[in-house]
């Protein structure tokens, strides 16, 4: 807990940083000059994207034969994306408190429900990478982006393409290489062999999930797919939204293709405090300058902030699911262990009449 109150504070130290050196009226009458129409538009950006994730996670769910309320099932995806904003990584975190809160020992095992959320973060991923290759096509073909930064951004685009590319071979051909390193780990470790190759059973088991969600529920996975495909492209869209309603300034496509991959590329290597506050703020000053240099740093720091804005309120409804879930467990468990409810118990009678 401290150690992510000292991470904020360097967050919140750092907008104040970034507001201080661009000017923070000029960023404030960005912000107001986006009116009430375009707020909408960008709180619709960010639902959307939740709502398909929502929608793709209920497919998979399905499809697996998984029965799980729609409301635990809400208040899940909220509780992992806020885990997930606010740990140092845009893009994974959240996964172990989404399957706790709805994982089930009859109705929902937590191998089977892990699997699930892994199959849609996946596709999530490989949805993102198909637009980060159209959009690296564009940069490196543009005579603007120095030789430098296309040289970084290949070896950033080459990294994160090879992860996803790997995990896919694994799964989809159920080559279980997570669950075999894991138990290979055991030989050079000899104490901790026994709970090693526990731990790779049980990983094991989400592989066969997960192989089964690319084999046997392909059609269901290509659904998934292209619900993701929507999310991200809400993603996509962001810059001509806000500076279409803030400023009347639209971009191209090739534009909003290297804006996009460039932003993801800044995500994944500079999530680094709660929401990337701070850092993210002073990345797009850079990327938007290089992209298109008519966005000042005033805007660009606005459009960050306004839809951070958005996002936390998000992250506002998931925390306080998974704090209400949480203290409901605790509540269920003190109850449990109470006296009155253990029929092994002796009752005030029966301790009346102990010698």
């Amino acid at each position: 807990m401290l150690q992510f109150l000292a991470s904020l504070g360097v967050g919140l130290g750092g907008v104040a940083a970034v507001l201080y050196f661009v000017g923070w009226r000029e960023t404030l009458a960005q912000m107001k000059a986006l009116g009430a129409l375009g707020m909408l538009s960008v709180l619709g950006l960010v639902a959307l994207p939740m709502l398909a994730w929502i929608v793709c996670w209920s497919v998979i769910l399905h499809a697996h034969g998984i029965r799980i309320p729609l409301p635990r099932r809400i208040g899940a995806q909220l509780s992992g994306y806020s885990m997930t904003y606010l740990t140092p990584t845009m893009y994974f975190g959240g996964e172990p408190i989404r399957a706790f809160l709805v994982a089930d020992k009859e109705r929902a095992p937590m191998t089977r429900v892990f699997g699930t959320i892994i199959v849609e973060r996946f596709l999530g991923g490989l949805s993102m990478v198909g637009f980060i290759l159209i959009g690296s096509f564009y940069a490196i073909v543009s005579p603007d982006l120095p030789a430098s930064e296309k040289r970084l951004l290949i070896a950033g685009l080459a990294f994160i393409t090879f992860w996803i590319i790997l995990g896919f071979v694994n799964f989809a051909g159920n080559l279980k290489w997570i669950s075999r390193i894991i138990r290979s780990l055991g030989r050079p470790i000899p104490r901790w062999r026994g709970a090693l190759r526990r731990a790779a059973d049980k990983v094991s088991e989400t592989e066969d999930e997960v192989g089964v969600a690319f084999t046997k529920h392909w059609r269901a996975t290509l659904v998934v797919l292209m619900l993701q495909g929507v999310a991200t492209f809400c993603a996509f869209m962001r810059p001509e939204v806000f500076f279409r309603f803030s400023a009347g300034h639209g971009f191209t496509f090739s534009q909003l293709s290297l804006l996009f991959t460039l932003n993801v590329l800044l995500s994944f290597f500079l999530w680094i405090t709660p929401g990337g506050l701070g850092t993210s703020e002073a990345g797009l000053i850079g990327i938007f300058r290089l992209v298109e240099p008519q966005v000042t740093s005033g805007a660009a720091v606005a459009y960050s902030l306004v839809f951070k804005f958005a996002e936390w309120l998000l992250v506002i409804v998931g925390v306080w699911y998974m704090f209400q879930r949480g203290m409901g467990f605790l509540g269920r468990k003190k109850e449990r262990m109470s006296p009155q409810n253990d029929p092994a118990a002796p009752t005030a009678r029966d301790r009346t009449r102990e010698p």
